[in-house]
């Protein structure tokens, strides 16, 4: 126990050494700018592609992708950094490494790194970020690997959640460049998250019907409240959070696929009624169940033929 105090002791420090010597490096440097001439695409997103916010040297942007999208190997002329908001998929690397996404997760690649992906049925939104290399700190750029990277669940997930609230929420460039850096700076310097629990493919598919913490907890023979930490602790969300994102992932699904009444939608995806829908669509997707309705023509040209 000494030992592991110790370690994070030694970590903590040399985590406000680095951040300190990144803040130092920025006030004497120059900052980016995004230009597009330097580029021959400036998304290079395979995904239908809404615009959200264009910093000095920045573009932050929000990407649709329909259920079974196959995007086959290709690279962004900018580094970029993606953040999960729900669906799942499968991001396959170009040194022949995978990673199976289904929750709160990080993926950073740099600049002209291959990747490939593949969209499962729920479908796929990312908030991401294209940047300029010059719009962060030189030392802050050494950290940047030069293969496609990501983190699932654990600390990360839970700070890259509230890096999403910061990227939605504010239109201020120094207010979103430091906080972007900060997280890189911890992405790149904390260690990865743990592997996953035995217990989880076991809880996976309980949360999948829906049962409670308590049945769930009853099963493998713990206490409730241990579980819930012990679940959101690794997976980035509460056992509630993820039973409400999948609910809204099937409803994204229906909406965009059918013209069924949102009532009946509501209904059919596990919602008490259609103001429980608007509520959770709000609180994981930030808009209404009628906005991603009409965003199914931006889908149509993406969707695979049958």
């Amino acid at each position: 126990m000494r030992r592991t105090a110790e370690g994070r002791r030694r970590r903590c420090i040399r985590r406000r050494r680095f951040e300190a010597s990144w803040a130092r490096d920025w006030r004497r440097g120059g900052v980016g700018v995004l230009d597009d001439s330097k580029v021959r695409d400036c998304h290079g997103h395979t995904g239908a592609v809404v615009e959200h916010l264009r910093l000095s040297g920045a573009r932050i942007a929000r990407i649709m992708h329909p259920p079974g999208q196959r995007i086959e190997p290709h690279g962004h002329d900018w580094p970029g950094l993606t953040l999960y908001r729900m669906g799942a998929y499968e991001e396959l690397a170009d040194d022949g490494s995978s990673m199976a996404l289904d929750g709160p997760s990080v993926v950073f690649q740099p600049a002209g790194a291959a990747h490939a992906d593949r969209i499962a049925a729920a479908g796929l939104e990312t908030l991401s970020m294209t940047f300029d290399p010059d719009w962060i700190p030189a030392n802050v750029r050494r950290l940047l690997p030069g293969r496609t990277c990501w983190r699932a669940g654990g600390g990360l997930a839970v700070a890259a959640r509230r890096l999403a609230q910061v990227w939605l929420a504010s239109n201020d460039d120094d207010t979103l460049r430091t906080t972007t850096v900060q997280f890189l700076v911890a992405m790149f310097t904390r260690q990865e998250a743990p592997s996953q629990p035995r217990w989880m493919r076991i809880v996976d598919a309980a949360l999948a019907e829906e049962r409670s913490t308590s049945a769930i907890a009853a099963r493998l023979e713990c206490h409730p409240a241990w579980l819930a930490r012990a679940y959101r602790a690794w997976r980035g969300e509460g056992m509630g959070e993820t039973v409400r994102r999948r609910r809204v992932e099937r409803a994204t699904v229906e909406l965009r696929t059918s013209t069924a009444p949102l009532a009946d939608v509501a209904a059919g995806c596990g919602f008490c009624d259609q103001s429980h829908m608007n509520r959770a669509f709000r609180a994981v997707l930030g808009r209404t169940p009628l906005d991603v309705r009409r965003e199914a023509p931006l889908l149509a040209p993406l969707m695979q033929p049958v």
